[in-house]
Order: C-alpha cells, then sequence, then structure tokens
C-alpha cells in the first residue's frame, strides 16, 4: 500500500512522542488498576467476564436503500487488544462467533493490539489466525494502539485497510460505499474530506475508531457511522453505567446505538480489553448490522 511519505513521516512522529511519554512514565494507570484487581481478589472473576464474548444485532438503516442491498450484514469487530503473548482464548472465541455469524463482510474498527507502543508481532499473528473465519472480504482501520507499520502485515494476511479511503460495495444491481478513516482519537489523523472525494455512491458507511468526528460525518452526509474505542466503559457500575467514557463525543454515543439527525451510529463495546484484563458490567461483543430501510412514521 503507498503511503504518502509526508503523512507517514507524521504518523510516525506521533507515535514515537505516545512511546516516549508512556515509557517515560512507566504506564502509571496500567500498574494501578492491575494492584486494585489482585488486592480485590477478584481476577478470576473479571477475567471471566472479559471473555463473555456476545453477538450483538443491529438493524442498520439507511434511506432509499435498494431492494438488493436489503438485509445485507456486515459484522463489526472492534478492540479486540489481541497481546504481545498470545493465550489464544479470546482469538479462538471471536473466530468461532465470526464463523458462524452469516455475515457479508466483516469490517475491523481498530485497536488490534493491547499495548499502544512496542511490538506488534501478536496482534498480526491472532488476525492471520482469526482471517479464515471473516469471509471473503474483511476491511480494517487503524486505532490509536495501531501502527501505521502495521499496515503491510495486516494486507499480507489477508484485510483490506482503509486509510482516509473509500471502497464501493456491490451487491446485485445496487451498491453503497465503506469510507475508512485513520485514528480520530489520539493521532488524529483522519481525513473525512479524501473519503468523500471517492465516494460516488449516494449511500455511506463510515468505519472510524472513535466516535469523534460524528458532527463532520452528519454534515459531510454519512448515512451510518461504525465505530468503538469506548469499550463502553468496561468497567461499570451495575445496569452498565460507565465511570469513564475515554471518547469527545457525547456519552450517549459511547455505547450502542444512536442517532443525530439523519446519520445513524453504533459504538461497539469492543471484543477485548484495555489496560486491565476485566470487565464489569459491560460484555464484550462483536456486532452483526443489518442494512435496512427506516420505518415510516
Amino acid at each position: 500500500m503507498l503511503i504518502d511519505p509526508e503523512y507517514l513521516a507524521r504518523r510516525r512522529q506521533r507515535e514515537q512522542t505516545k512511546a516516549q511519554q508512556l515509557m517515560s512514565s512507566g504506564d502509571p494507570v496500567r500498574r494501578l488498576a492491575e494492584s486494585l484487581l489482585s488486592l480485590s481478589c477478584m481476577r478470576k472473576w473479571a477475567r471471566i467476564k472479559a471473555l463473555d464474548l456476545r453477538l450483538e444485532h443491529n438493524p442498520l438503516s439507511l434511506t432509499g436503500l435498494a431492494d438488493t442491498l436489503l438485509g445485507y450484514r456486515l459484522l463489526q469487530i472492534a478492540d479486540p487488544h489481541f497481546p504481545e503473548h498470545r493465550d489464544h482464548e479470546l482469538e479462538e472465541r471471536i473466530g468461532a462467533i465470526a464463523g458462524d455469524s452469516r455475515h457479508d463482510i466483516a469490517v475491523l474498527t481498530g485497536d488490534y493490539r493491547d499495548r499502544s507502543f512496542g511490538p506488534f508481532n501478536g496482534a498480526i499473528e491472532a488476525m492471520r489466525t482469526l482471517r479464515p473465519q471473516l469471509g471473503t472480504r474483511a476491511l480494517v482501520v487503524l486505532g490509536n494502539h495501531d501502527s501505521i507499520d502495521m499496515i503491510d502485515p495486516l494486507i499480507a494476511a489477508g484485510y483490506e485497510v482503509l486509510l482516509n479511503s473509500t471502497i464501493t460495495i456491490q451487491h446485485g444491481n445496487a451498491g453503497f460505499d465503506i469510507l475508512g478513516v485513520d485514528d480520530p482519537s489520539y493521532y488524529r489523523m483522519d481525513d473525512l474530506n479524501a473519503c468523500m472525494a471517492q465516494s460516488p455512491s449516494p449511500h455511506r458507511v463510515l468505519l472510524a475508531h472513535s466516535p469523534d468526528i460524528h458532527q463532520a460525518a452528519q454534515q459531510a452526509g454519512i448515512d451510518a457511522y461504525l465505530c468503538g474505542h469506548t469499550h463502553g466503559g468496561q468497567l461499570c457500575l451495575p445496569g452498565g453505567y460507565a465511570l469513564r467514557h475515554n471518547s469527545r463525543a457525547p456519552g450517549y454515543m459511547t455505547r450502542g446505538a444512536w442517532n443525530t439527525g439523519t446519520l445513524r451510529g453504533y459504538t461497539s463495546r469492543g471484543a477485548g480489553t484495555s489496560i486491565i484484563d476485566a470487565r464489569s458490567f459491560c460484555p464484550p461483543e462483536l456486532t452483526l448490522h443489518t442494512l435496512t430501510r427506516p420505518v415510516p412514521a
């Protein structure tokens, strides 16, 4: 995949700055979280909850959708955060659910690596192992834990990488566009205008790592917006109340289905965990989005 050298240099510089900041601080948030989990004697329970992976179903309505596109299914996988030292359990669970989901295309919305700096061989190997379960086509965008240098290995593993670019999905005698931007949450290297310039279809589904660019997506006339990053809060109070959203978007956009104007959005709770291998009242998910038309009022 050819990437503009200036863009590549800027992305790598931002990755290096982030790595230096985390290494100099010793990643205190991760250390504190691990200590609290150990002291609470909840590690085993938290691990069980972290692997309680579910398949959620979400109708994704597009106005004026052609008959041949009704029922088209997109399987979304967000935030697996595969560790460098693999235990295979998470990738096997994702693969089993994905293989049984009867989807038409797989879309992956970032954060394939556990840590946000350092080696990524474990993540690439997990993605390579997972790929046969994802069907004919699997599209990926990068998250804030993903290095720009992961692109070529992902392509070699059989994924199509969208880096501020657009592809048209043809199904029967109709089609729609899938737009994919680089991480808008930390690196802020997204370029929705570049995607729109490559989009000939009146129907557009945007893949982004986080919901942070919802206003730009609505103004651009995007129909549907699929993202993750927030983990739904990951460690929540009973009822799923999130203590922290980790996003610049409004709280209601940080978990599950949401609407703003004509834009239909979905923020996945994610398949994996970040910082600490634990979840509470916030089970991990894969999401099966089914294209449909809005129900008349």
